[in-house]
This record gives C-alpha cells, sequence and structure tokens, in this order.
C-alpha cells in the first residue's frame, strides 16, 4: 500500500497539434454543451474525448 508520504510526478506527453473548424449542428451542440456540464468537462475535451473514441475503435 502507498505512505502519505510518498510522491508521484505526473509526465505529461505534449504532442504538436492543429485547430480545426468543424460545422456542428446548433442542436447537437447544444447537447454536447449540456453532457460536458454533467461529465465536469470542457466542451473542447469533450469533443478530443469523442473523437478518440472513434478514432481508437475504428483502429482497432
Amino acid at each position: 500500500m502507498n505512505s502519505p508520504d510518498e510522491t508521484f510526478e505526473l509526465k505529461v506527453n505534449v504532442r504538436p497539434s492543429e485547430a480545426v473548424s468543424v460545422r456542428i449542428p446548433i442542436d447537437t451542440l447544444a447537447d454536447l454543451r449540456a453532457i460536458a456540464s454533467k461529465k465536469d468537462m470542457s466542451l473542447e475535451g469533450l469533443i478530443k474525448f469523442y473523437v478518440g473514441q472513434g478514432l481508437r475503435a475504428d483502429i482497432t
């Protein structure tokens, strides 16, 4: 078991990125905002999460 004095280092792998523009229907965007809020996430974070999930599913 971990001792309370034990420290951990968080390593973040920063990857190059590029901004893209995507047209999303207003009602879909409203749904995404509501889901992001319920999950205590940003809209951008939720969209990245969904894209990542779909990408991993298609790759496997």
